[in-house]
């Protein structure tokens, strides 16, 4: 009875950090049709779009600075509580947002209001028994529900145009509410145990700089994958395609890394992910027409097969709940300024040459990531 009472526990902790978690960062999940939409809708100009999703991604970043405070200070479920009514109340205000900066403040608010539930979810997933598992499940939950998404929102654009966005998230928040209340509590501090030594930044820092690398290699890739096949000689449709499908197996990636988390050594996870992922930008480099398709299947499965290995390596570091709120700013960041890099990268010197040196970069944040997890766990796996 309490085994099944444990089990139950532990599906519910799972299905909070991956609803969670998926629907705060939509509006980057489904970038590619809110995009086309906005311009649409509102005749913004790239840069005037540009600007919009810099706030978004900017919010759910930013939120990393006060969470640095309130981990320390407030219970996750009265967090959760304000964040998930503030995200909510936010979309619905977007809906009414009639000036465009009006917009973007808003947007500012309720992304770090979904920053913040992010943030809880990270430290959730770090803290369970079985890590690697648990970031699985939640990189794959952002991938279904984006696909799912950019499937669904264009034909809801037809009738109801952006506000369908705004309308559904808040709705899907409004639903997945009653979960906020599950959140485990702050740990207390043990009296009995020794004083603890004096705060190490070393290791925070290490896992800050392998999440830069790791998303300035694979963001700067992908946001330039489309372009890397056209100049393979593959026809822009047919490129558009082939990226598209590709996409699914970023799914089966993170499937796979749920599945095996716990099951198979950490390092082994770690050690195919990465060579798989750098065989593929090598073979990406080489604008073989007839390799494409193959490489850009094996680098987005790569790509999500060894982000929740290497996220339960910092989870490792996480006492005080510190890295993965760093986590949360950095891969925001990352993200944002790693297609700059690339498109720098290409100008100067074309496509096979920025993927020869993502290459490098990806290699040199495997070298750091199996360093910080032999000094997390000396002797392990």
């Amino acid at each position: 009875m309490l085994d099944t009472k444990h089990s139950n526990a532990g599906v519910i902790e799972i299905v909070r950090i991956v609803i969670f978690s998926a629907i705060t960062p939509l509006a980057l999940l489904v970038a590619p049709v809110l995009t086309g939409q906005l311009m649409a809708q509102f005749a913004l100009s790239p840069d005037q779009v540009g600007t919009y999703f810099l706030f978004e991604l900017g919010g759910l970043s930013l939120a990393t600075i006060p969470a640095l405070w309130w981990t320390r200070r407030w219970e996750p479920k009265q967090i959760a509580m304000v964040a998930a009514l503030i995200f909510i109340c936010g979309n619905v205000a977007s809906v009414f947002a009639d000036h465009l900066h009006l917009l973007y403040m808003v947007r500012l608010i309720t992304a770090m209001a979904g920053g913040a539930l992010m943030i809880l979810c990270l430290n959730a997933a770090a803290a369970s028994p079985n890590s690697d598992r648990m970031f699985g499940f939640w990189v794959t939950g952002q991938l279904v529900l984006g696909a799912m998404g950019l499937a669904l929102l264009p034909r809801l654009f037809q009738i109801f145009g952006l506000d369908a966005f705004f309308v559904l998230t808040a709705l899907l928040m409004a639903l997945a509410f009653p979960l906020v209340f599950g959140f485990a509590p702050r740990p207390q501090p043990d009296d009995s145990r020794p004083s603890p030594a004096v705060f190490n930044p070393v290791p925070i820092i290490i896992a800050m700089v392998i999440l830069t690398l790791y998303y300035l290699a694979v963001s700067g890739s992908w946001s330039f994958m489309t372009l890397v096949a056209q100049r393979a000689s593959i026809a822009e449709l047919q490129a558009s395609d082939q990226v598209a499908t590709a996409s699914l197996f970023g799914i089966a990636g993170a499937v796979a890394a749920a599945l095996l988390g716990g099951r198979v050594p950490r390092t082994l996870v770690l050690f195919a992910g990465f060579v798989v992922l750098i065989s593929s930008m090598l073979l990406l480099s080489w604008k073989a027409a007839t390799c494409f398709f193959v490489a850009v299947c094996l680098f987005k499965f790569a790509w999500t097969f060894a982000l929740p290995a290497i996220l339960a390596v910092i989870g490792d570091h996480n006492a005080d709940a510190s890295a993965m709120s760093w986590s949360n700013l950095v891969i925001g960041s990352s993200s944002a300024v790693a297609p700059a890099i690339a498109g720098a990268l290409i100008a100067w010197r074309g496509s096979s040459a920025m993927l020869l040196v993502e290459a490098l970069v990806a290699g040199a944040s495997f070298l750091l990531v199996m360093a910080l997890h032999r000094r997390a766990r000396p002797g392990s796996d």
